[in-house]
């Protein structure tokens, strides 16, 4: 059988053809997906952003509240050593009653769960970004709420001990205040018996440590997210 030599080459050639062509369709078509997931995850990451921002602002607060309850305990401890050469006994029961450790941080997870959930997450191009993303709302996030958790049953203890021992009656004002409202004593009855126990300087003690390590946690989280920040906004302009 003879071969036409001619058709064979043409036959060769619309064959290549056709193969580039398909090939070609389907990388500009994975390109066109690939930039599609792109601008998604940076949209995602600018949001992201955002979050961040929000929850450094409420950071702010809470150590800003928790830091004043700290400061409220010393000066408590300080006035029980001195044997109440410091403060009034009005002085002594708004601090214990505006006194909340339990007060807490919630960060915003949305975001992040959706790069994790529609794969946006291993297109971040930077690993500093993606490692210290992990560390934040993994490993940090659940420090953050077991300690949370603690700080609630300590203040509910507080409570008790102090409302049951000082016989404080006290309403809130929900027009002051960011998140909670503000306590007001409207009366109380002074145990000082109690005032001068070792239990509860003991509370006043513990509820100063742990104040202080949430502190010390919290300082952390912010500069992990402060330096998040800096690496989602390099993610995103480059």
């Amino acid at each position: 059988m003879k071969i036409n030599l001619e058709n064979f080459k043409s036959y060769t050639v619309n064959s290549v053809v056709i193969l580039f062509s398909v090939i070609l369709s389907f990388y500009i078509e994975g390109e066109r997906e690939l930039n599609e997931k792109s601008i998604y995850k940076n949209k995602l990451i600018t949001d992201l952003i955002n979050t961040i921002n929000e929850d450094i602002n409420q950071i702010d607060y809470i150590r800003s509240q928790v830091s004043e309850t700290v400061k409220n305990y010393n000066s408590i401890l300080n006035d029980i050593d001195s044997k109440n050469k410091n403060l009034s006994r009005a002085d002594i029961m708004e601090k214990i009653v505006g006194d909340n450790i339990g007060i807490s941080f919630f960060p915003q997870e949305g975001i992040f769960n959706q790069l994790i959930s529609t794969g946006s997450f291993e297109l971040i191009e930077k690993n500093e970004l993606k490692s210290l993303l992990l560390e934040i709302y993994n490993h940090q996030n659940n420090r953050n709420y077991a300690t949370s958790y603690q700080l609630d049953l300590f203040q509910i203890k507080f409570n008790e001990k102090s409302y049951n021992n000082f016989r404080i009656n006290s309403e809130y004002n929900y027009q002051d205040g960011e998140i909670y409202g503000k306590p007001v004593v409207k009366s109380y009855i002074f145990n000082e018996n109690y005032y001068y126990s070792n239990e509860f300087y003991g509370l006043l003690a513990e509820g100063k440590v742990n104040g202080n390590n949430y502190l010390r946690l919290i300082d952390n989280i912010k500069e992990n997210y402060i330096q998040a920040r800096i690496y989602a906004e390099y993610e995103i302009n480059n």
